[in-house]
């Protein structure tokens, strides 16, 4: 049933992993030039290609409890040795201000966070479910980078398991245990996991809301409340990404009637507003406005449509120092579109280049290190760039082949999946302020579409869409 579509969404997939993987390609000199290439760089590669390379038996055969050991040890000692990267260094940006929201809700019982660029003490600026989970984490473990550390091993060691269930799924289980492996190990994966970073229990929630929509068994409220509270805490974790809850549900929707895909839908939005019905209240007794998540999407747009926006976070104008929270993001976000509207052309350009940048160039993580107080050697920091950027590009150019060169027996629902966090991006994300980080959760989804290349078709077991 969902062939045709399958297939259609395989050529626009294709189409646009093949660009941005020539984009990568193309990106390669330029960030040699800037940070340097040497024979560290070259050896850390090769470390990471022979850890990855680990899970090369997960293709075939779940691991044993001796195998299963020895990969548990080396993902260990691989996330310490990143974590140490990370300790008695102060991350700059959300990191930072994550585990201030959290402590402030230890100390004062309050959430909010003095902005010193906006001038203000801002209350709705950061979605509050990351911050309440490190609190409670933190109110046990404290906020050390060790402790920091084990949360978001335990954040992807759930987003591994949901990887797995997926490629079981989809009638290849091989693929799941080689894609969660990877994902384990990847890259961008370790940079963030030491800090107080969202986007680990983004790709988790999101992987959740995919096996929601996929394991339908059609009982209303229990299916209601599979998707709507996911989709929910997801908007309370990175309201742009709210949209991709029903974005799955449509690009899924000749798997089931038309009508019962939407009855779903709007059972779910149900149960979704309920869970971000506190929030709401919280805000209005505040600002004496509606503030769906965040106060913060007219800085976002700023931020990414203003004559010097590259798509990452720069510091915004002067003399909107001290507004109020509302009234700020408001003035702000009125700036954006005058330029947006006064220089249509070059709106267009930004918009172009923010999503080829920030989907096919992987150097964040590097930028991050070197950011931080007091900064990593850049020499030391150049000396990954090769594993980061290199990585992220095979990735792109598996994934190309991928989409044509083996189709397993679910190739065509995952397609739909990466098709629907395709317009996602394109649709509700690259407007905004829009950043390597904030492309992350494709990375499972295109993992899973590189290891069922080679992963062999299972013989036995539920057959999956196709």
């Amino acid at each position: 049933m969902t062939r045709a579509p399958g297939r259609f969404a395989g050529i626009g997939v294709q189409a646009v992993l093949a660009v941005l993987c020539l984009y990568g390609l193309a990106s390669l000199p330029g960030l040699l030039g800037q940070w340097g290439l040497s024979f560290a760089a070259i050896g850390i590669l090769l470390l990471w290609v022979a850890v990855a390379s680990l899970g090369l038996p997960l293709l075939r055969a779940e691991p044993s409890r001796r195998r299963l050991a020895m990969l548990a040890g080396v993902a260990i000692a691989v996330r310490l040795a990143f974590a140490l990267l990370s300790v008695h260094r102060g991350s700059n940006g959300d990191p930072n201000a994550y585990l201030l929201l959290a402590k402030g809700l230890l100390i004062r019982d309050e959430y909010g966070i003095y902005e010193p660029f906006f001038g203000g003490y801002w209350r709705a600026l950061f979605p509050p479910f990351y911050s309440f989970l490190l609190a409670g984490w933190g109110a046990i473990t404290g906020f050390s980078t060790l402790s920091v550390l084990f949360l978001g091993t335990a954040i992807d060691l759930g987003t591994v398991s949901l990887i797995v269930r997926l490629g079981r799924r989809l009638g290849n289980e091989g693929a799941g245990r080689a894609a969660a492996w990877l994902y384990l190990v990847w890259p961008s994966v370790l940079f963030s996991a030491p800090l107080a970073q969202k986007e680990g229990l983004c790709a988790f929630l999101i992987l959740a809301l995919a096996l929601a929509w996929l394991n339908r068994d059609h009982r209303g409220w229990r299916d209601a409340i599979k998707i709507g509270v996911p989709a929910a805490l997801l908007a309370l974790t990175q309201p742009g990404l709210a949209p991709l809850a029903a974005l799955f549900g449509l690009c899924l929707i000749r798997r089931a009637s038309a009508l019962s895909t939407m009855a779903a839908g709007l059972r779910a939005l149900c149960v979704a507003l309920l869970v971000m019905l506190p929030w709401w209240i919280r805000n209005w007794l505040i600002f004496g406005v509606f503030v769906p998540l965040t106060s913060a999407g007219g800085a976002s747009l700023w931020i990414g449509n203003n004559p010097d926006a590259t798509g990452n976070w720069m510091p915004p104008p002067e003399h909107l120092r001290g507004l109020p929270e509302i009234a700020y993001g408001k003035r702000i976000g009125a700036i954006a579109m005058e330029w947006i509207k006064a220089n249509p052309g070059a709106f267009v350009r930004l918009t172009i280049t923010k999503f080829l940048r920030a989907c096919g160039v992987a150097s964040f993580g590097i930028t991050r290190l070197v950011a931080m107080q007091p900064p990593l050697p850049a020499a030391f920091a150049a000396a990954l760039l090769p594993m980061s950027h290199l990585t992220h590009v095979a990735l792109l150019g598996a994934s190309t082949v991928a989409v044509r060169v083996r189709c397993t027996p679910g190739t065509g629902t995952l397609l739909l999946l990466i098709a629907a966090c395709g317009v996602q991006l394109l649709l509700f994300g690259v407007w905004f302020e829009f950043g390597e980080r904030h492309r992350e959760f494709v990375t499972p989804f295109l993992l899973l579409l590189a290891c069922g290349m080679i992963a062999p078709r299972l013989e036995s077991g539920e057959s999956a869409p196709s």
